[in-house]
């Protein structure tokens, strides 16, 4: 598969994933608005830790100045935010289905926001080794 479809196939399975746990909250009519929103900045918080987290990992595999103490943290938020979601949606009276569906939602949303970041950081890396060849191409011509 090309790069460039791959990449659009994570869009899409991120948007996806996203819009769907996101309308998913908001169109039960049972919950009151506090929960709508506690389970939306958990859906939030679950997807920016995941996008951080690859950022990290990627700049120190990559050789970059990094600090231990922000990846801890890096790690401690991405734990933290998975475990309340995944908890909080246990702690819950649903029937053991739609506790299933809000699992699997929060899954494939952490899934493809992994994938949608490592994409992108891919996509970067690549744009700039092809910076670096053509000013190393033209700095041999001069």
């Amino acid at each position: 598969m090309q790069q460039k479809e791959f990449f659009v196939l994570s869009w899409a399975g991120f948007l996806v994933s996203f819009g769907f746990v996101l309308i998913s909250i908001w169109n039960n009519d049972d919950w009151m608005l506090v929960e709508r929103g506690f389970y939306t900045i958990c859906l939030g918080w679950l997807t920016y830790s995941a996008f951080a987290l690859v950022n990290v990992l990627s700049n120190r595999r990559e050789g970059g100045k990094t600090g231990i103490e922000f990846v801890f943290l890096t790690w401690l938020s991405f734990i933290a935010a998975f475990a309340i979601g995944m908890i909080s949606v246990y702690n819950t009276e649903w029937v053991l289905l739609e506790k299933g569906f809000y699992w699997m939602g929060l899954l494939f949303c952490t899934f493809t926001t992994i994938t949608l970041a490592k994409e992108i950081r891919g996509r970067q890396s690549s744009l700039t080794q092809r910076d670096d060849d053509v000013d190393d191409g033209l700095s041999s011509i001069k």
